[in-house]
């Protein structure tokens, strides 16, 4: 019930007795009622909005207005009273500030995480730099690889001169040992056996890294090199064995009695064990090696009778005489002598000073082939002499020596007992570059070989002794 109706309830309430001043009274009272009812109303339809809004901020208000009377908790509040207006300016005040602080925070934010990021000048200092990159030198063969940072030997990344040059070809060789495969003579044990073929073999060319490689490096860093090789020859083919026996380049002959058959059984005994033996370049002759231990078992004879001088085993008399032949034949090849040892005394089946004495497990006669190619031992056994000759190539390159002959007479012989070795002792002697003897001797040969009676060679080479004969030998149908 409104106010006015409760007036006019009141108004009908008073007594018709209260006369016209009563009256006059609620009439006043009436209008002035009505009068703050308009009032009223006016204010609350401003409120509510229920007139048409005069602008856009006006209508956005009640909007806001509506949607927060839709909100729990904030609908409890006097909405009713808000002016739409200033709702609206108020609201587009927000939204400016909040979008400008976002804007600004958008923009400050990233220069903040651009010096989060960037180390400071301290920071820099004091963080480890990053390792250089490696400056491989990689060499490779085949399936295999060798790796070596240059790096690690002083390389700086810009100069090769900053290479430890000691250091990279110590590295170097030690690859070439192990790459290296030295190419394999043909070889033949005897004349007449089978011949094992040659093989090339190849190694490492270093100088074609030195001159080549090492002075433009930086060029084959960080990428795989193929080792560069030299093919490697062998130094005796098939082709020259089966050619050994065609040139003669040296040729001695000794006598002795050919009724002493123990004698004459041992020296052919030791040449057949030397005969057509074959050996390459650089390799070591060793007579008893070659000939082995002089025992009954083997064929070998006591020595009863020996040459007067001459050093006996007590058993295998005439050994002796055979390595003398052998050594004067090499010596006229040109080969080279390493070890030999004369007898004490003089005997009498070569010149003094020209005899090669041995013994099983005492001395022993030895020589190299020196020359490029290589050679043949040929030994002939006859009728009281006994012959060695040495071959080799055609195409060999030999400096020949002249030595003097044996003599042609009977040796002198003297009785032994055939158990003990005899008493004429050898004296210890050997040479290397070529054997000598003193001054006092018949003669000598052009290498400086001279007669006299040697009690071991020296290294230097005596050559008083004077120019010596000729080698050689007359017997009838040896090599």
């Amino acid at each position: 019930m409104d106010e006015r109706e409760r007036m006019e309830k009141s108004g009908d309430g008073v007594s018709s007795d209260d006369g016209g001043k009563r009256a006059d009274s609620g009439s006043a009272a009436g209008e002035a009622g009505e009068m703050r009812l308009e009032r009223i109303s006016y204010s609350r339809k401003d409120r509510l909005g229920e007139q048409n809004p005069s602008s856009v901020f006006d209508r956005t208000g009640q909007g806001l207005i509506r949607l927060l009377g839709r909100i729990p908790l904030i609908n409890r509040l006097p909405l009713d009273r808000m002016n739409p207006r200033a709702v609206s300016v108020v609201t587009l005040a927000l939204v400016i500030v909040l979008a400008g602080s976002l804007t600004a925070f958008a923009f400050m934010g990233e220069p903040e995480t651009t010096a989060a990021v960037q180390p400071t000048p301290q920071e820099t200092e004091s963080s480890p730099e990053e390792p250089p990159e490696p400056a491989m030198l990689i060499l490779q063969h085949e399936e295999k690889k060798w790796e070596m940072d240059l790096r690690s030997i002083g390389y700086d990344g810009e100069d090769i001169a900053t290479v430890d040059q000691t250091k990279l070809m110590k590295w170097l060789k030690e690859i070439k040992e192990e790459v290296d495969e030295p190419a394999k003579d043909a070889r033949m044990e005897r004349w007449g056996a089978p011949i094992q073929p040659s093989k090339e073999g190849k190694r490492m060319d270093l100088e074609e890294i030195e001159e080549s490689w090492l002075p433009h490096l930086s060029d084959y860093i960080n990428e795989p090199q193929e080792i560069p090789f030299i093919a490697e020859k062998p130094r005796v083919t098939e082709k020259d064995l089966r050619a050994v026996n065609q040139r003669r380049i040296g040729r001695y002959t000794t006598y002795f009695d050919a009724s002493n058959v123990n004698r004459t059984t041992n020296i052919r005994l030791s040449a057949d064990a030397i005969n057509n033996l074959v050996l390459n370049p650089g390799e070591s002759f060793s007579f008893n090696r070659v000939v082995g231990q002089r025992t009954p078992e083997r064929g070998y004879k006591p020595a009863a009778v020996i040459v007067r001088g001459e050093y006996s085993e007590g058993i295998g008399g005439g050994i002796c005489q055979t390595s003398s032949t052998l050594y004067n034949s090499v010596d006229a090849a040109g080969l080279r002598v390493t070890v030999r040892y004369s007898h004490s005394k003089e005997v009498t089946y070569v010149p003094a000073g020209r005899d090669a004495t041995v013994s099983w497990g005492g001395p022993d006669f030895r020589f190299v082939n020196s020359l490029e190619k290589p050679v043949m031992i040929k030994t002939y056994v006859g009728e009281g002499f006994i012959t060695v000759s040495i071959y080799t190539t055609p195409d060999a390159k030999v400096v020949q020596r002249s030595v003097p002959p044996a003599p042609k007479m009977k040796a002198k012989q003297v009785q032994v007992d055939p158990d003990k070795p005899s008493n004429e002792t050898p004296a210890n002697g050997s040479d290397q570059a070529g054997d000598t003897g003193n001054s006092t001797g018949s003669g000598g040969d052009a290498s400086g070989n001279t007669g006299g009676n040697q009690a071991g060679g020296d290294q230097s080479g005596n050559q008083d002794g004077g120019q010596g004969a000729p080698g050689g030998d007359s017997g009838t149908g040896s090599p």
